[in-house]
């Protein structure tokens, strides 16, 4: 069977082979596990060492993302590789705006859509930089919403996502994320928070060129703490104007940027130097990081917005954009071992409900029955 995958998620090419990022690995691992033939059509992104490589098996189309500047080019660009591949496609897999194209080229071809809807894009947009896609994000919502309302499955990853995103659909509830959790992770960081360290480390993952993953709010947080709380950030991106708000506050020596980490192993073993893990995200779907933080029993302070009012608890979430609350919250945890073991086990216990094993038992039995429903058309 033949599957259409269009993403706004960036693919890459190098040395003649084209390359996805980690966050779409389990994109990739389900739409390779359970269709033979497969068209990638994916935004044109700069490659990363951490990237994987396409299978030459299956074909792919790297676009442009349609923007202000280039409306009508990309466009063009797009429809053109829509039309040529979608004919013949048993069903097509859609994400973000490329997505809804494809959803309503697919309404004219009488195509099977199988909506992808990893966050809210109304809150992605509208806190972004850029005035174009702010004034864009209720537009954008509109139209994800009529394909979502209208696609014959949708997968969500988080239930918040279905009272934002209804369907008509039948749909799937599952993350993206793909832990192996080991139980010698909880033994560790017991070690850890019994070892009197002289500094606490901060740990964050998420892009730093912009201000989503609310990587500024964790440095403002770093006066309030004191000199012996340290920042660690692991994500790619132009992180100049984070450094110059870390120099303002008098705290550069105190934050540090790793850049990617090659594998997951290497994430794994940082995080377990990690102390506190930080998510002061503006929005998020569910988010991977914060789930593979918790299965090393991270104990986590994190935003009060998407899937993450699903993973952790109350007690140690905040508003966005609230520093005094984060500072606040770490010393908490920081100043009383009683109280920070208790959490990271917590995290831990829940980080177990994301098992990989049990994602893909639920991801198999849904695509599956989806597969031979779409034999059977």
């Amino acid at each position: 069977m033949k599957l259409l995958f269009v993403t706004d998620n960036g693919f890459s090419p190098k040395d003649g082979n084209f390359y996805y990022s980690g966050a779409n690995v389990q994109h990739y691992t389900t739409a390779t596990k359970f269709f033979d033939d497969i068209v990638f059509i994916a935004r044109n992104s700069k490659y990363e060492p951490s990237s994987s490589k396409i299978s030459p098996n299956y074909k792919t189309y790297l676009v442009g993302s349609i923007t202000l500047g280039n409306i009508l080019k990309n466009y063009l660009n797009i429809n053109s590789v829509l039309e040529s591949e979608i004919k013949d496609a048993d069903a097509i897999m859609c994400f973000g705006l490329n997505g809804y194209l494809a959803y309503k080229k697919a309404q004219k071809y009488n195509k099977p859509v199988i909506a992808y809807v990893g966050g809210c894009i109304y809150d992605t947009l509208i806190n972004m930089d850029s005035k174009f896609k702010r004034k864009a994000a209720p537009f954008m919502m509109r139209l994800i919403k009529n394909m979502v309302r209208d696609a014959d499955y949708v997968h969500y990853v988080d239930k918040y996502l279905i009272e934002r995103y209804p369907t008509k659909g039948k749909y799937l509830i599952c993350p993206s994320a793909r832990l192996e959790v080991s139980d010698d992770a909880l033994e560790k960081r017991i070690k850890r928070i019994n070892y009197n360290n002289s500094k606490t480390i901060l740990g964050v993952i998420g892009y730093t060129h912009n201000k989503i993953k609310g990587i500024d709010t964790a440095i403002r947080a770093l006066p309030l703490l004191g000199e012996n709380y340290h920042l660690q950030v692991v994500g790619r991106g132009d992180h100049s104007w984070l450094d110059k708000i870390a120099e303002e506050l008098g705290v550069q020596n105190q934050v540090e940027f790793l850049g990617i980490l090659d594998g997951r192993d290497k994430i794994f073993d940082w995080l377990d130097t990690v102390d506190i893990y930080l998510q002061p995200s503006l929005t998020e779907g569910m988010p991977r990081a914060t789930l593979e933080a918790m299965s090393r029993a991270c104990p986590v302070v994190s935003t009060s917005v998407g899937g993450l009012k699903t993973i952790i608890d109350n007690e140690h979430r905040v508003k966005i954009n609230d520093c005094h609350s984060i500072a606040k919250k770490v010393m908490e945890l920081s100043r009383n071992k009683d109280l920070i073991k208790k959490t990271a086990e917590e995290n831990f216990k829940t980080s177990k409900l994301f098992d990989a094993k049990i994602l893909d038992n639920k991801r198999n039995t849904f695509y599956v029955e989806l597969k031979n429903e779409l034999k059977g058309k």
